[in-house]
């Protein structure tokens, strides 16, 4: 792996939400300055999905994204206007001295050319060691994108802070490798 983009390749999204969300929490609180979003997921009773937030990791800001549209609603639940409000904090944010970049999802909206592909592309313009979670189903929209300059990895915490380790991060992670995994298993 030679690349400043590393793109976390998985199929259960929740997984990678939690491992994504845990691994940018660490390097936060060990005092690693980062930005980006990772995705909360909360359960709800009697729901089929999850109410999804994003947390903006530089401001720490939390932004709702599920609508509740009732129990009948079929089709996306995001809220657009808020994932637009987040983006435009974590663009902000690119404008400190950011150590790493996370970013939970290069989603639906992004395959499609909107939502976070602006942020994400001024995020690799600035060099600065970016992590993106990318469901197989964009792996091709991803590729495209990103024009072969990502390392590739399937989710998995000792994947993840490998390639950390080899960037100079995660001293103290590297040792807790096998906890930060058996802490992710869903």
């Amino acid at each position: 792996m030679s690349s400043n983009i590393l793109a976390v390749l998985y199929s259960d999204g929740l997984a990678a939400d939690r491992l994504l969300a845990d691994i940018a929490y660490r390097l936060r609180d060990d005092g690693l300055s980062v930005a980006g979003l990772v995705q909360l997921n909360t359960f709800v009773r009697d729901r089929t999905k999850c109410d999804m937030a994003v947390e903006e990791l530089y401001s720490r800001t939390v932004f709702q994204l599920s609508e509740d549209r009732g129990p009948a609603a079929k089709g996306c639940r995001l809220d657009h206007t808020r994932l637009i409000e987040a983006a435009g904090l974590f663009d902000e944010a690119l404008k400190e001295e950011i150590d790493l970049v996370v970013l939970n999802k290069f989603g639906k909206i992004e395959a499609e050319g909107g939502g976070l592909r602006d942020a994400l592309a001024r995020a690799v313009a600035l060099e600065v060691p970016l992590i993106v979670g990318v469901p197989y189903r964009n792996l091709d929209q991803w590729r495209h994108f990103a024009g072969g300059l990502a390392d590739e990895c399937d989710v998995s915490a000792p994947n993840i802070l490998r390639w950390l380790a080899a960037r100079g991060f995660a001293t103290d992670l590297r040792n807790n490798e096998h906890a930060a995994s058996d802490n992710l298993r869903p």
